[in-house]
């Protein structure tokens, strides 16, 4: 069923109408009962016009990856100069961790960017996530 049916439908009932028989609804029924028909108009109101979401400012963005123990900048979108910084410091010689810690990104998210910007390989990229791993223990 698609909203715009599931709507009508709700619109239907809320104006104490049965929607299968097309019927008035008995006055006992449930339907007729006032806080029942000012839920099914609230949520038709809701689903015809949704409230905006409020989109997080960068600071509230940064402040959340932190308490969510990510780096300060996970998620964030690359600017044009940062990707121009990024390209120099890897082509200094900078490794992804490293660069890591310096753009406050996830390794994961240093690989991906340089990939997109073919600064390294797929099979590079690949050698970076494996060298970035934990080593399991030896115990004797």
């Amino acid at each position: 069923m698609e909203i715009k049916e599931a709507v009508e439908i709700l619109e239907v009932l809320a104006n104490g109408v049965d929607p299968s028989s097309g019927e008035k609804i008995p006055q006992d029924s449930s339907y007729n009962n006032p806080d029942s028909i000012r839920a099914l108009f609230t949520c038709i109101n809701y689903i015809k016009h949704p409230p905006k979401r409020k989109r997080k400012t960068i600071e509230e963005k940064q402040a959340e990856n932190l308490n969510k123990g990510l780096p300060r900048n996970s998620g964030m979108p690359w600017t044009e100069d940062l990707k121009k910084e990024l390209t120099n410091t890897f082509k200094s010689g900078m490794l992804p961790k490293e660069l890591a810690g310096r753009f406050e990104r996830t390794t994961g998210a240093i690989i991906s960017e340089l990939k997109k910007m073919n600064l390294i390989t797929k099979e590079e990229a690949e050698k970076f996530i494996l060298s970035n791993r934990p080593h399991p223990r030896k115990y004797l």
